[in-house]
């Protein structure tokens, strides 16, 4: 016979194990729903809706107002929701279907964060939290660059996501510097990010 307290601990469990299990559903149901609406090309493009401004210096002193947008970013990474975000992210990218629609993802979740990390700044956040944030864009920038690799390269579609993420890099760079915000981390990212975008010019200059 069960004592009434293991009978109780029995009912707190299996309580605990349908929460549990009615959660997960729900997170996974929610995760394939978002992947329903990224996967689409008309889609994603139409997620890019909040205007970054940023000023753009020439060679010879000009300096040029641009835009570039991304999609907007409801849950930053100071809120201790966004581990649950980045979960659902990394199954974004894992449950899509082909190399294609993954570098998508991955561009769309770096220009999210280069969103992030312009918000961090404005607001004066923690410097180590910029510098990672702004890490992770340009992560997630270079494995979309990556994964588009394994399709072929002559297919117009990919020569079109090809050309948006190297537009994304260059307006990452010029983002960042025009905040002139002075933090070592940040600045060897810039640098990262800088090179990068010269050796995606050579490759382009030699095709």
């Amino acid at each position: 016979m069960i004592s009434l307290s293991k009978e109780k601990s029995l009912k707190y469990f299996g309580r605990f194990f349908v929460l549990i299990t009615s959660l997960a559903i729900l997170f996974g149901s929610l995760v394939i729903t978002g992947l329903d609406v990224v996967a689409k090309d008309k889609e994603i493009d139409d997620l890019r809706k909040v205007p970054i401004e940023y000023v753009k210096k020439m060679e010879n002193g000009e300096e040029i107002l641009k835009i570039y947008k991304v999609p907007e970013s409801r849950i930053g990474p100071e809120n201790k929701q966004y581990l649950i975000k980045k979960m659902r992210d990394k199954l974004w990218v894992d449950l899509s279907q082909n190399s294609k629609n993954k570098s998508e993802v991955c561009l769309l979740i770096a220009d999210k964060k280069i969103f992030e990390t312009v918000e961090l700044i404005k607001n004066k956040k923690d410097e180590d939290l910029i510098s990672k944030t702004l890490d992770e864009a340009f992560f997630h920038l270079k494995e979309s660059k990556i994964m588009l690799a394994e399709e072929n390269k002559k297919d117009i579609e990919i020569i079109k996501i090809d050309q948006k993420i190297n537009e994304a890099g260059l307006a990452y760079e010029d983002i960042v510097k025009s905040f002139d915000y002075n933090d070592k981390k940040v600045s060897k990212i810039i640098n990262e990010i800088e090179n990068w975008n010269k050796k995606n010019i050579k490759e382009e200059k030699e095709k």
